[in-house]
C-alpha cells in the first residue's frame, strides 16, 4: 500500500473510532452504556427495551453486595421507578443503609405495550445485573426482588416462573433471571380468582386489556398463566407477603392463596396481614405500620440473602 493509501486508510479508521467513542448506545439495541459505580454513587441506566432503571450503591462497600430490585405498581399501565410511596422511598434507602445495592426499574406499560412485555422487562433487569455484576458491585448469587400491587405480581412471577414460561427473551440470554428472595406487597397472585366486580374487577379488566382480542377459552388460559400461583413448585425462593385486611383492590385472599400454594410445595412463605391496611398500606393506624413493614423487609432480605452460598 502506498504512503498516500496508508494515510487515507488510517484516516478512515480514526474517524470511525471517533464516532464510536461518541456513541451512547450500549452493546445491544435498547441498552445504554454500563456505568462503573463506586460506594455511594447512583446512576440511571437503560437496561433493556429502552427501559430505565436507577441503581444506587450503598455508602460503604465490602466486596460485592447483596442486591434488591424494586418493581413499581400502577395496574401495569402507569407508574415508574420513582412511584410507590414508602415501598420505594422508605424501603429503598433502608436497604442501602444496610449495605444493599438497590435497583428500581421501569417496564413497558400498557395498553400500548401488551402482555407479556411487562414481565419480560423485569426479568431482563435481573439478567442485566448479573451480566454487569462486576461494574455494579453486585453479588450475582444474592439478588432479591420486591414489588407493590402489579409490581408484586411481577416480582412473584420472576421468582416462580422459570425459562420454560417463555419470558426470558431479549438481551443477556446467557444469564439467569432467578432470584433468591421475594417480598410481595399487595400483589395479585391468581388473576382467574380475582373478583370481577368493584375496584378489584377494574384491575382485572385492566390486565385483560393488555392481552388484546382473545377467545374466551384462550383468555382463561392466559389469565391462568399470568398468575404466580400457576408456577409454584418445590425449590422456589423464600417469600415475605404483605396484604391489608381492608384492601378492596387486591383482596387478602389473593395473598393467602399464594402463601398456601408455596407452603404446600414445601417452600418458605410468611404472610403478614396488615390490620386496618388498605391497598397501598398507607392508612392511619395500620398494624404493622410503614416503619415496621420497612424494618421487616430489610431484615428478611438481610437474613435470607446472607444464607445464599457464593457460586
Amino acid at each position: 500500500m502506498s504512503v498516500t493509501g496508508r494515510t487515507a486508510f488510517f484516516g478512515v479508521v480514526l474517524v470511525g473510532m471517533a464516532v464510536l467513542a461518541g456513541c451512547s448506545r450500549g452493546p445491544f439495541p435498547g441498552v445504554g452504556p454500563v456505568p462503573t459505580l463506586s460506594a455511594g454513587q447512583s446512576a440511571t441506566v437503560t437496561f433493556c427495551n429502552d427501559q430505565q432503571a436507577r441503581i444506587t450503591e450503598p455508602a460503604v462497600l465490602h466486596g460485592d453486595a447483596s442486591t434488591a430490585v424494586y418493581v413499581h405498581g400502577g395496574d401495569w399501565v402507569s407508574g415508574n421507578l420513582d412511584t410507590g410511596g414508602f415501598a420505594i422511598h422508605q424501603i429503598g434507602p433502608a436497604l442501602n443503609a444496610k449495605g444493599f445495592v438497590v435497583m428500581s426499574v421501569d417496564y413497558r406499560l400498557g395498553p400500548e405495550n401488551l402482555w407479556p412485555d411487562q414481565i419480560e422487562d423485569v426479568k431482563c433487569a435481573v439478567r442485566y445485573l448479573r451480566a454487569n455484576a462486576r461494574a455494579l458491585n453486585v453479588d450475582p448469587d444474592r439478588i432479591g426482588i420486591w414489588g407493590q400491587s402489579a409490581g408484586g405480581q411481577l416480582a412473584a412471577l420472576v421468582a416462580t416462573a422459570g425459562p420454560t414460561a417463555g419470558w426470558d427473551v431479549g438481551v443477556y440470554r446467557g444469564q439467569s433471571s432467578k432470584v433468591a428472595a421475594v417480598v410481595d406487597l399487595s400483589g395479585p397472585s391468581d388473576l382467574v380468582s380475582m373478583s370481577n366486580s368493584g375496584a378489584s374487577g377494574f384491575v382485572k379488566n385492566t390486565f385483560v386489556k393488555l392481552l388484546g382480542p382473545l377467545a374466551p377459552a384462550a383468555l382463561l388460559g392466559t389469565l391462568t398463566a399470568a398468575g404466580p400461583v400457576h408456577y409454584v413448585a418445590p425449590g422456589d425462593p423464600p417469600f415475605l407477603i404483605f396484604d391489608g385486611d381492608a384492601d378492596a383492590i387486591v383482596f387478602a385472599s389473593q395473598s393467602e392463596e399464594l402463601t398456601q400454594a408455596l407452603k404446600s410445595a414445601g417452600d418458605s412463605a410468611q404472610l403478614v396481614i396488615v390490620h386496618g391496611g388498605g391497598h397501598a398500606l398507607s392508612q392511619t393506624g395500620e398494624n404493622p405500620d410503614q416503619d415496621q413493614i420497612a424494618t421487616m423487609v430489610v431484615n428478611f432480605f438481610s437474613f435470607v440473602l446472607a444464607l445464599q452460598p457464593h457460586g
